[in-house]
């Protein structure tokens, strides 16, 4: 049996060995990785899209939320740096004055009309619109009348066909719409209304999303098959790659994928031609309701207003410095401290350093994928929940390890209770996971320091009776379901390796919870 080859070893080793991979992880995030560069002629970007909402609180679909045209002169002049045209959604809540404050920097603007259910409020937006591109003819580069609304079903095309025949009859402005590729093969015939045909090309969001490594091949192959079917010029609309969020299939969001398909791409357009517009300008932490921890991290500058990364030289996907060596050697010497203060032996101040640097480690990422993860107060309250039930988790495991008394009771409902919480995730991914993340980095910790106690204790039988009998069943059926669910989502997404690992924290959780409830039975009965 594995448990009697291993028992003799102490947990020192085991921990050692954890807190020796934590390092390496953290080190190899924070490693430069090398990518094709961009040349000073093409790092200059054609066009962004610009959405003011970056600040805490702000939000398009807050109906009293209004941009102030300071902040928007200020946003400009920053984005002027890198683009010299910025593409905007909508006219409302002080975004007509976009053309305006790009009217004084020289800039170019794609004026966006936002179309949606309601016909009235449509034909505000085309009427200040026409207005606005009349007024200032030599800045609004084109109007682009809605963005993916027969995508999102909200108007039929008959009446898009209406809406660019009445602008394109009011203004001499260049007028398109815009709208995922695909639906522009569904609805050829709006080429007639428009001066140029906009197409929204995101190989992370496809239904079949594609790796960052064929991204702009895919893209290049997209704008093959368009140019064959239609006429009028193109114009990439949106395209980009989200630096946050879970990984989709082959697509995995992270800082230098963002970079990499950036640089890719325009050396592509520089290549090819393209005429494009990146999404989006800042990071919009307001999409992370609607679309989960990704929706918020497409922007090149984020919330700071800080770029996210340079097109030339390495990448690297975290720059944390020394900070979370900082903190697990600050909470590994606290521990010693205690440790010394308690005529603990060597062997147990070791030990208690040891674990105290894996938790300073695993608390700074823990943190990090919290504020990313969770987008309201009840998500913040699951989310800490989770991870204080690890660390007490972890707790019970090290008072084991000094030879101190344990709370049977207590430490069961805390398995219970992290059983259900993997179950609970599990279904959520597997129901509806397109927008939700996997919490990998909340699991690892607590489910390796029971695996530890499990590996480092000798076995003992123990008679059980028809109560901790249920109790371990209903244990068992919790995580099992877990693991199921976790396989079916790794299942769908046979290229999501972010996925396969979650199957395995369930799998590992299926063998260790229940096996150490068991092993508190037998504490018990001693």
């Amino acid at each position: 049996m594995l448990q009697r080859l291993f028992f003799r070893i102490p947990p020192l080793f085991w921990v050692s060995l954890f807190l020796i991979g934590s390092i390496l992880y953290v080190w190899r995030l924070q490693q430069p990785q090398p990518l094709i560069e961009v040349d000073t002629e093409a790092a200059k970007l054609q066009c962004v899209s610009y959405s003011p909402y970056y600040k805490p609180g702000m939000s398009p679909l807050v109906s009293d939320t209004f941009v102030d045209p300071l902040q928007i002169e200020q946003d400009l002049q920053a984005l002027s740096k890198v683009t010299s045209c910025v593409r905007t959604y909508a006219l409302s809540q002080g975004m007509d004055y976009v053309p305006k404050a790009a009217h004084k920097l020289g800039m170019k603007v794609l004026l966006g009309v936002w179309i949606g259910w309601v016909d009235a409020d449509n034909m505000k937006q085309l009427e200040l619109a026409v207005q606005q591109a009349n007024q200032y003819a030599d800045t609004v580069r084109g109007i682009v009348v809605g963005n993916e609304v027969l995508l999102r079903g909200e108007q039929p095309e008959a009446r898009m066909h209406e809406y660019l025949q009445w602008v394109k009859a009011r203004t001499k402005a260049p007028v398109t719409y815009a709208d995922v590729w695909e639906f522009w093969l569904k609805h050829p015939t709006l080429e007639q209304e428009v001066d140029f045909v906009t197409v929204h090309i995101l190989p992370y969001w496809e239904d079949k999303p594609v790796a960052v490594e064929q991204a702009v091949m895919h893209t290049a192959s997209v704008m093959g098959h368009l140019g064959t079917v239609f006429k009028k010029p193109l114009l990439i609309g949106e395209t980009g790659w989200p630096s946050q969020g879970r990984q989709r299939f082959y697509a995995s969001a992270s800082v230098v994928n963002q970079a990499r398909y950036m640089r890719e791409f325009l050396h592509a357009a520089k290549q090819t031609g393209w005429q494009y517009n990146i999404i989006e300008a800042f990071d919009q932490p307001w999409k992370r309701e609607l679309e989960g921890t990704v929706g918020g991290f497409w922007g090149v500058f984020d919330t700071d207003l800080q770029p996210k990364f340079s097109l030339q030289g390495p990448v690297a996907e975290r720059a944390d410095g020394w900070l979370p060596y900082g903190i697990a050697l600050v909470l590994a010497a606290l521990a010693a401290g205690w440790g010394q203060y308690r005529k603990l032996s060597l062997c147990q101040k070791s030990l208690l350093a040891v674990i105290a640097a894996c938790v300073g480690l695993h608390a700074y990422l823990q943190a990090d994928y919290v504020q990313l993860a969770a987008r309201n107060t009840g998500e913040y309250a699951l989310l800490a929940g989770f991870v204080l039930l690890g660390y007490g988790l972890v707790i019970a495991q090290v008072r084991q390890w000094l030879g101190l008394a344990a709370n049977t009771c207590l430490e069961q409902g805390m398995l219970g209770l992290f059983a259900l919480g993997l179950l609970l995730t599990s279904a959520g991914l597997a129901v509806n996971g397109r927008y939700l993340d996997f919490p990998l980095i909340l699991a690892w910790l607590p489910l390796l320091s029971i695996l530890i106690s499990l590996l480092t204790r000798a076995p003992q039988q123990t008679a059980q009776s028809a109560s901790e009998q249920t109790t371990g069943w209903l244990m068992i059926v919790m995580v099992l379901m877990a693991a199921n669910m976790a396989v079916t989502v790794a299942m769908m997404e046979t290229g999501n390796v972010t996925a396969w690992w979650w199957a395995a924290v369930c799998g590992l959780a299926l063998f260790v919870l229940p096996a150490k409830s068991m092993q508190l039975r037998q504490q018990a009965c001693e």
